[in-house]
């Protein structure tokens, strides 16, 4: 009897609703819950060069089309860009369109005159515009900056209907796959054929454990409670965001994946949080789908990052620009101009990163005693700013502003110190002498051996401010 040749194609359960078919030809991830990277990162598996999503693209607390991260590995990791390969995303043909937006503005952010129609003042436009274009992926033949079609190959697959996803290449059979409805799709390989569904019938979990303890009210105090500490390439931990308690009113600054299930083991109803502030549209800073709740919160962010997070609903939820605006009461915030939120003097600014970004001051005061949090959000190393102010990224109005950002009276400081090309760099801070005690943030990679008052802050971790 002639003996069969081992198959070499395999399907590997991520989690519900989440599939990886892995094969000598490419590996395919079915559905896109958040955080599905770390998923796989944790299960020591290939990574994906093609997605393919369901026609539902939220589900209870998640959006399932948490395309950023997978992307950013294909490109940056598996060189995608170098390999003069793209990435692939296969959905239903009324949702291609929707998904490359919902990219663009994650990955490049608006243009200059998207940002002025949607109400940033047309010099700061220019300028946060001079910075993201900067530091995009460029063609290194023609200097430009690569569009989100040169990175991504959107895909249309309608029910009833099929895609080769992979000629025959060699000893290696072709790839197909057919589309059976709404969620369910069958790989085609050689004589072999699986299965799939990506119907999603409960609530997603994360890779990692949240630590979070039951909150204790700050009552006639100001605390902070980190929400997520890390990115989202670290396995281990949840990414960013911050529960802000003045006098047991409580703020959230971003919105993380799994948002719910935080709360729930901090012992707080989502119903507890009386507005949130949104710093800027990247995956591991907003599941925009956790961000939601009835009645609408109040939500605190500029004009451009709105309306980049107005596409992300869009395409999430397959409806216009118009109808998103109902999930949140938008409150346009001035950067650089105080205002008086839950008892906070609140000051926003620009910090410099890839896309429109804010970090953020709160100066609270209590009982005749202040204190004062200052977030830096998403921001480059000092370095980094200088040479883009070298090589014209960055005007000189931007540049001066960081100069006098912290200011000698904070009690807190937040750093992101996620280190690489749009990331901040911990040694900015090693000579710092002044009062504040520094945690920093979007990291695991800090080393133990810090200066007193700094240190690398725990998820679930709660700072007493005042």
């Amino acid at each position: 009897m002639q003996k069969q040749p081992k198959l070499d194609a395999q399907i590997h359960k991520l989690t519900e609703g989440a599939y990886l078919f892995c094969s000598p030809q490419g590996n395919i991830l079915f559905g896109c819950p958040p955080e599905i990277l770390k998923r796989i990162l944790a299960m020591h598996l290939p990574m994906p060069d093609t997605v393919v999503l369901p026609s539902k693209l939220h589900h209870i607390h998640s959006s399932q089309a948490s395309l950023e991260f997978p992307l950013y590995h294909f490109l940056f990791v598996q060189r995608g860009l170098e390999r003069k390969r793209q990435f692939h995303v296969v959905s239903a043909s009324n949702q291609s369109k929707g998904l490359e937006q919902l990219l663009r503005l994650t990955v490049v952010g608006p243009d200059s005159q998207e940002m002025e129609k949607a109400g940033t003042p047309q010099i700061l436009a220019g300028e946060l515009y001079q910075e993201t274009d900067y530091m995009a992926l460029k063609d290194p033949k023609t200097g430009k900056s690569f569009s989100i079609p040169e990175m991504v190959k959107f895909l249309s697959l309608d029910e009833g209907g099929n895609l080769e996803l992979y000629p025959l290449r060699g000893k290696f059979p072709q790839v197909i796959l057919e589309r059976g409805g709404e969620a369910r799709f069958r790989v085609l390989y050689g004589e072999h054929a699986f299965d799939l569904d990506l119907t999603v019938t409960k609530s997603q979990e994360p890779n990692y454990n949240v630590k979070h303890l039951p909150h204790i009210p700050a009552v006639n105090g100001f605390t902070t409670t980190v929400l997520g500490r890390s990115n989202g390439f670290d396995p281990n931990d949840p990414a960013n965001g911050y529960l802000l308690d003045i006098n047991g009113r409580l703020l959230m600054w971003d919105c993380p994946a799994y948002l719910n299930l935080q709360l729930s083991k901090m012992k707080v109803g989502y119903e507890k949080v009386e507005a949130m502030i949104l710093s800027h549209v990247h995956e591991d800073h907003i599941d925009v789908v956790e961000s939601l709740r009835q009645p609408p919160i109040d939500l605190y962010t500029t004009p451009e990052i709105y309306y980049s997070l107005l596409v992300k609903i869009s395409a999430v939820f397959g409806c216009s620009l118009d109808e998103a605006k109902k999930y949140h009461v938008w409150h346009p915030l001035e950067p650089e101009k105080p205002i008086s939120l839950l008892g906070a003097e609140m000051t926003v600014f620009h910090s410099v990163h890839a896309i429109p970004s804010l970090g953020g001051r709160f100066k609270v005061e209590i009982g005749g005693k202040s204190a004062v949090l200052h977030i830096t959000g998403d921001h480059l190393s000092h370095s980094a700013i200088q040479s883009m102010a070298t090589g014209g990224g960055i005007s000189e109005r931007r540049r001066s502003l960081f100069d006098g950002l912290i200011t000698g009276d904070e009690d807190l400081i937040l750093v992101d110190v996620g280190g690489g090309v749009i990331h901040g760099d911990y040694h900015d801070y090693l000579g710092y002498k002044g009062r504040a005690r520094i945690g920093f943030m979007h990291t695991g990679l800090v080393p133990p051996d810090l200066p007193d008052k700094m240190k690398l802050v725990d998820s679930g971790e709660v700072w007493t401010i005042l």
